[in-house]
């Protein structure tokens, strides 16, 4: 299946887009990165301004673009500070999914831990104990403590380069007490974590982020290194870190893109940054941190994987979308599973024993589909569970199934009670094939149904004669099967009347003793 996850941060959003196995094996189709700033202007007063508003919905239109042209089946999107402490976050997100049909989670800031954590953890080396992570975004600083199984604590900053660059920087070039500064709002927000995070208690620090990876990029070719063919896994030293700050301090704004490493988008709040992970280090007690390219739109896919998992299980074992799609909704609705299927093998039978049908290739597929989906409206209430069943399978997206096959399922399990009129608003909208289609199937699962009514599946097999002229159904049964004679009573006429013959329906148990349950006529 092929899947996006949308990072929607304080600095630029992020689109990933990759196709999942059916072991939950990731391979990346696209990556993409807008740098909308959307914090920007706006993170003191906590409002997103019309105009980063506007560079964020656009970035998103393309990204929509983007995935329709990929064929995405399923997006997972997040916004993360700026959007979270935005008085008006909830009208930024209203404009995306408006504009985009894109539904933006805002989510908090232990939800963002658990998710960079999960995006990270498939290639953290836990070899020297336990993990910590930095993710350092614009609006925020994510710290979290780890280990290969679980997160031992999770705490977000408002320390993101962007935020404090606002609060903070007023010189060009960046002068020594703004440098200062912000180091002291860095050592006074990490007090907050240092009884949950004691210095030096983990093995390896890991960083995740653009600015944290720009910065080690231009200390690897400072040191004298070639220039890195990508950014993970290399390793800023906290003298580094030092060294560039003093060099951002020295260099006008206008001439940082000619330091080299640079990323010339970021060069307004690089300085910041690099005091920030500098002070970081030396609060916690650590030499160094090492680079990582996962990021928060990785734990977005990789929770995507582990909610469907359910659906990947199936997609492991049953090759069929549509069937899949079936089986998910069982389980999704609780069905009687037993039932369910007991109901599907009697259908099957009854469809393969009579003749003259006149129905298309797929009726014997479409109504197994609707046998196992008979009763997921008791989900909603017992009452008019046809009814629900009908809109629960109308309104739910169902992979591998046209928009005409999923009315004809939906109609066929609203009339296994009650019968189709011409009245009735989505009987009425289906083509005259389809129409007929669902009379026929709807008449055969209603009779199914009815031979297993007390949900005992005392019906073991079925016997159908037809000669054209007259329908005998003999069903055998395990056990007294009463109820099973009273409801097939009840329903053999429905069936006649759609066959145009008469229908006759014969309990038999295992002494012989035959009970007959109706004759109609048509």
């Amino acid at each position: 299946m092929r899947v996006a996850a949308i990072d929607v941060g304080t600095n630029s959003v992020h689109l990933l887009v990759a196709d999942v196995d059916v072991e939950g094996e990731i391979t990346v189709v696209e990556k993409d990165r807008v740098q909308v700033e959307l914090g920007r202007g706006g993170l003191d007063r906590h409002v997103l301004t019309a105009d980063a508003m506007a560079r964020g919905v656009e970035a998103l239109e393309s990204f929509r673009q983007t995935m329709d042209s990929l064929g995405v089946e399923a997006i997972e999107a997040a916004a993360t500070s700026a959007v979270r402490e935005a008085k008006n976050g909830s009208d930024f997100v209203k404009a995306v999914r408006e504009a985009t049909g894109i539904h933006i989670r805002t989510i908090s800031g232990v939800d963002e831990g658990r998710l960079i954590y999960l995006g990270m953890r498939p290639e953290l080396d836990f070899s020297k104990g336990y993990a910590l992570l930095l993710d350092l975004g614009g609006g925020s600083l994510e710290l979290i403590l780890c280990d290969a199984t679980r997160i031992l604590a999770a705490h977000s900053l408002p320390l993101g380069h962007i935020r404090l660059t606002e609060a903070h920087v007023r010189s060009d070039p960046v002068r020594v007490e703004e440098i200062a500064a912000i180091r002291d709002a860095t050592r006074l927000g990490l007090r907050r974590v240092l009884q949950d995070i004691p210095p030096g208690v983990a093995g390896t620090v890991v960083a995740t982020g653009g600015s944290a990876r720009a910065l080690a990029r231009m200390a690897t070719i400072a040191n004298g290194n070639p220039e890195p063919q990508h950014s993970h896994g290399l390793v800023l030293q906290r003298g580094d870190l030092k060294r560039l700050t003093a060099q951002f301090v020295q260099t006008r704004r206008g001439k940082l893109s000619e330091i080299p490493g640079m990323d010339g988008k970021r060069r307004h709040t690089l300085a910041t940054a690099s005091a920030v992970l500098h002070q970081a280090l030396k609060t916690l007690d650590y030499p160094e941190l090492v680079t990582s390219d996962r990021s928060l739109r990785d734990g977005l896919l990789a929770n995507w994987i582990l909610r469907n998992e359910p659906e990947l299980a199936l997609a492991r074992t049953v090759a069929w979308p549509r069937m899949r799609a079936v089986l998910r909704m069982m389980e999704r609705y609780e069905e009687d599973e037993p039932h369910c299927n007991h109901v599907r093998d009697l259908a099957l039978s009854l469809f393969d024993g009579l003749s003259g049908l006149k129905l298309d290739s797929s009726a014997r597929r479409t109504l197994e589909y609707a046998a196992l989906l008979h009763d997921i409206g008791h989900h909603i209430a017992a009452r008019d569970h046809h009814k629900h069943g009908q809109y629960l399978i109308l309104n739910s997206r169902m992979p591998g199934f046209t928009a005409p096959e999923v009315a004809v399922v939906a109609n066929i399990v609203r009339y296994h009670r009650g019968r189709p009129r011409d009245s009735h608003r989505h009987f009425k909208a289906l083509s005259r094939v389809d129409q007929r289609k669902v009379e026929v199937l709807s008449a055969i699962l209603r009779m199914a149904d009815s031979l297993d009514r007390s949900h005992n599946q005392f019906v073991v097999g079925l016997e159908v004669a037809d000669d054209g002229t007259a329908v005998t159904i003999t069903a055998k049964t395990r056990d007294n099967a009463h109820i099973e004679r009273w409801a097939a009573d009840r329903r053999t006429r429905r069936l006649s009347n759609v066959l145009g013959r008469p229908v006759t329906v014969v309990l038999e148990a295992a002494d012989s003793q035959v009970e007959t349950a109706s004759v109609a006529h048509s």
